[in-house]
């Protein structure tokens, strides 16, 4: 008997707008505040420095989705490379990169949505979670709709701010460095990674997209680079209106920015805009988790995971799969420390991009003598090994680094 198939019913322009939308949200709407008190007015190349290791980790991510298109994502890839206990231990960590960024996100929602309304942010974690879990359940195109509607929301909404912010570009030093030097830009870059795991979650569509051999690999890299010049746009329209150590000290970062030009009403409709932009964040990340899990499920054997590979319901989804992750990002959501939960989210992350670059690296030398190219292959190769994979395993390392020590300085 063979797998249970998804529906493929997902094209370019749905991918693209999971892409963007998985990864706008979280690294401009959450914790942009927080990178600035790392990286002060160079906080844009901070944002640089993220998205090009990202996007580093985005090609390999393109080469194996071209190759293996499932709904499993990176355990896919590891299983390909490396085996099938290798790929299960990972699933846990992959499991958990999902979940606690939707976690983070849902911190960062409570934030905002407190702005207007002052509510118990644990009550309103549980609420944004369960109801885009909710989402899910309707099923991937239903989810799909919601995303595009947010993401041009959200889209719109950075677009009013650099409009707003471009006539006060270039009266503040964008290469002044704030005391921490460049190991604070370096550490902002290191905070703000965890936004792009909607790479992550963007290739466990491949199984619901059409043509995904060409599709996935073009809604990776065209969303990251879309993504990459939003970031330092808002970067630079945030330090040049208000001053870095206020954009810090703001619970809803993006809104202080936009109140010192539109006053009080503008900045009532950038959080209606950001809660738009953090829901659709959260509603991905349970997506593509869930699609991990029933991928795991389905290929593991393990007569208790069996329940996760149930599709069922209005949407035709793995149900079971989408109530476990939600639950568990409500409980990582209710420690309700943005900054603390985007660094254990972080951990997570860097181990599984990093693996997924290992696991390219190992796939090429195993297949070295084969000279069948993937539907999108790499560029830049030494005896088949791509070196922009081994410039991203290198980064990666480094980055890990200044994660632990943004984690650790966050629980002192």
């Amino acid at each position: 008997m063979g797998k249970k198939k998804l529906k493929r019913s997902l094209g370019l322009w749905d991918i693209l707008m999971f892409g963007i939308g998985g990864i706008v949200g979280a690294g401009i709407y959450a914790i942009i505040g927080e990178a600035a008190a790392l990286g002060g007015n160079m906080l844009w190349l901070s944002f640089i420095i993220a998205a090009t290791v990202a996007l580093l980790t985005g090609l390999s991510y393109a080469e194996f989705v071209s190759r293996f298109p499932d709904s499993g994502g990176s355990f896919e890839y590891i299983k390909q490379s490396l085996g099938k206990k290798p790929a299960f231990f990972m699933s846990i960590f992959m499991v958990f990169t999902g979940v606690v960024a939707a976690a983070a996100i849902a911190i960062s929602f409570a934030s905002y949505l407190n702005r207007l309304w002052d509510f118990p942010a644990w009550i309103i974690v549980i609420g944004i979670v369960a109801l885009m879990a909710l989402f899910n359940i309707f099923g991937a195109k239903y989810s799909s709709y919601y995303n595009s509607v947010a993401t041009v929301i959200t889209l719109a909404g950075l677009a009013a701010v650099i409009a707003v912010c471009i006539p006060e570009f270039g009266s503040t030093d964008l290469t002044k460095l704030n005391d921490s030097g460049w190991n604070g830009i370096i550490a902002g870059s290191a905070l703000i990674f965890f936004s792009y795991i909607g790479f992550e979650d963007l290739v466990k569509m491949a199984e619901e997209t059409k043509n995904p051999e060409k599709n996935m690999p073009k809604g990776v890299l065209l969303s990251g680079l879309a993504v990459l010049i939003l970031y330092v746009l808002i970067a630079i329209s945030s330090v040049s209106v208000l001053e870095w150590q206020k954009l810090a000290e703001s619970e809803g970062p993006l809104a202080a920015v936009i109140e010192t030009k539109w006053g009080r009403l503008g900045a009532t409709g950038l959080v209606v805009v950001a809660l738009f932009a953090t829901s659709k964040t959260i509603l991905s990340n349970i997506l593509g988790t869930s699609r991990l899990l029933y991928d795991v499920a389905r290929d593991s054997g393990v007569t208790w995971l069996k329940k996760f590979t149930t599709i069922s319901g209005i949407g035709n989804a793995p149900n079971y799969a989408i109530i476990a992750i939600a639950i568990l990002a409500i409980a990582f959501g209710l420690l309700g420390d943005l900054k603390m939960v985007a660094s254990i989210s972080n951990i997570f992350i860097f181990i599984v991009f990093g693996m997924v670059n290992f696991s390219l690296l190992m796939f090429r030398y195993k297949n070295r003598k084969n000279k069948k190219k993937a539907p999108f292959h790499i560029p830049l190769n030494v005896n088949n090994i791509p070196i922009p994979t081994v410039i991203a395993l290198l980064t990666i390392l480094i980055l890990f680094g200044y994660n632990l020590y943004n984690l650790t300085q966050g629980s002192m």
